[in-house]
């Protein structure tokens, strides 16, 4: 009989020192591990547990394995756990980390490694550049039964989810008699590709579709932004899963959409299709009211209308079709879809409409989305052993500007991250806000701050910030509005100071800023 390393046995191949275990017991030896135990699967994954003893399963090569994030090996001491780190003092190295089953577990016998190879997977989780991922779940799928570190675990990492289940793998998908998605169920384009949703680039070269987050609610949105001028045309699909629309509560289509930066031959449509790849599929369009970009910001949320399906039989596939011919900075219009129903679904969590940009937006910068933003930094003083305070980093497909004079220990710093020229002639009534987020906060509220100038000045006037984030985690909250009246019908630039001494260097993170106006 097979060598099932997950099945029963795991407590008594611990006691015993060993990394596996015969498959032959019919009950537990014992009592079941805290955790449980899982297949691997990604609904069903391992534990951190089972990864720490060497467990495996001859059917799964890269089980998926759940846990919470609780330090790091430091390699530059050494390659055991005897260099384990698990305290809030700053990680030196991305290529590692260790799980356990409780999020503040502090004992090393508990523990399992994970090494993250260069990619993806260690960019969004290595605690050097993402110190907020500490004491978080996370489900990771890798190889096990083999030591890494000195110490089994789960080695060359190739895909993640938050939360404590893995990514549904694609595959032929059912129809079912009706869909609703208000896509609040992960913040990943993966998981809904899981369920059987695709996006299928055309031309381009653009991967399209991506999920976004905007004052905690989730929606599909897809841009040419990171595209260019002579790059295009761009063209992808968004297709939700089949349905037998014989069989729905009511032959329906609804949606609502939203719309952005306003740009030539850059459309979103919608197709009813005989098929998931839109090379080969019959493609019929149907009428829909789609938001229209308005010169700056965002438009409102914009209701589809109830879109007639009845003349369609069978096993059907919705999808929406985005096009620009050009793509880059102003090149592109930026299109958001939420709150699908297709075929008279049950909308059973239907959310309030996502929130809007406000009116009236005159600018808005720092987009989680952009991979390049066009602010410059001004380091006025960095002490030895600084390169920069500044920078725009990733986290989860997400971006943030982040401000930081920790190298080794705390250093003395004075740095503005200035933003573009910003036109308020005509305006008045005019604020700007932001979101922001600092876990460990020491001076970062008696040093840092909220600064503007008219364009062509040299000095900063510093102005308050409302709302401060709490301590203890990188939660982002909403500044509260900032007053700007005061330069109503000028030319400004606003800016973010970060200011530290050798007593305290936060970490300071910064996105979606907004200046509005009348």
């Amino acid at each position: 009989m097979k060598k099932k390393h997950i099945i029963y046995c795991l407590a008594l191949a611990l006691s015993a020192g060993l990394a596996s275990c015969n498959g032959d017991y019919a009950e537990p030896p014992i009592t079941i591990p805290e955790g449980g135990i899982g297949t691997g699967a990604w609904d069903n994954p391992m534990t951190a547990y089972q990864a720490k003893i060497g467990s495996t399963n001859d059917t799964i090569a890269e089980p998926w394995v759940k846990g919470y994030i609780v330090g790091y090996i430091n390699t530059a001491v050494g390659n055991t756990l005897t260099a384990a780190s698990f305290d809030t003092v700053p990680c030196t190295v991305a290529t590692n980390m260790l799980i356990a089953v409780n999020p503040y577990e502090t004992n090393v016998d508990n523990m399992a490694s994970v090494q993250l190879p260069s990619g993806a997977c260690r960019s969004a989780l290595n605690l050097r550049d993402h110190p907020e991922n500490l004491h978080k779940m996370v489900t990771i799928k890798g190889t096990t039964g083999s030591k890494y570190c000195g110490v089994y675990g789960v080695r060359s990492v190739s895909d993640y989810n938050w939360g404590d289940q893995g990514i549904r793998p694609a595959g032929p998908v059912e129809a079912v008699s009706s869909i609703w998605q208000n896509f609040e169920a992960s913040n990943q384009i993966g998981y809904y590709e899981g369920l059987g949703w695709k996006n299928q680039m055309v031309t381009g070269n653009l991967s399209g579709w991506y999920i976004r987050t905007f004052n905690d609610q989730n929606y599909i949105t897809v841009s040419a932004y990171l595209g260019s001028a002579t790059g295009g045309p761009y063209e992808n699909w968004l297709i939700a899963p089949p349905v037998n629309i014989d069989e729905s509560p009511a032959k329906t289509l609804t949606f609502v959409t939203q719309a952005a930066y306003k740009a030539e031959n850059s459309t979103l449509e919608v197709y009813v299709l005989d098929g998931d790849d839109v090379t080969t599929a019959t493609k019929t369009k149907v009428e829909a009211t789609i938001a229209t970009a308005p010169a700056s910001g965002y438009s409102s949320w914009v209701n589809s209308g109830t879109i007639d399906l009845s003349a369609f039989t069978g096993k059907i596939y919705v999808a929406w079709r985005y096009y620009s011919a050009a793509g880059g900075n102003n090149g592109s219009t930026t299109y958001c879809v939420d709150n699908v129903n297709i075929g008279g679904a049950d909308e059973t969590d239907t959310p309030d409409t996502p929130d809007t940009p406000e009116e009236g937006t005159i600018y808005s910068g720092l987009d989680p989305k952009a991979s390049t933003i066009d602010w410059e930094f001004d380091d006025v003083e960095l002490a030895s052993g600084l390169t920069r305070v500044w920078s725009w980093k990733e986290y989860n497909g997400n971006h943030y500007l982040n401000g930081s004079a920790y190298a080794g220990g705390n250093k003395a710093s004075l740095s503005y991250a200035v933003s573009p020229v910003i036109d308020l002639s005509g305006k008045t009534q005019v604020a700007a806000n932001f979101e922001h987020a600092a876990k460990f906060q020491t001076t970062l509220k008696e040093l840092c701050g909220f600064s503007v100038r008219e364009e062509g000045s040299t000095t900063w006037t510093d102005l308050t910030i409302p709302t401060w984030p709490a301590s203890g985690s990188w939660t982002f909250v909403n500044s509260g509005d900032i007053d700007l009246s005061a330069y109503a019908g000028k030319k400004i630039q606003i800016a973010f100071k970060y200011a530290s001494t050798a007593d305290g260097a936060d970490t300071w993170e910064i996105r979606s800023v907004v200046v509005t106006g009348k």
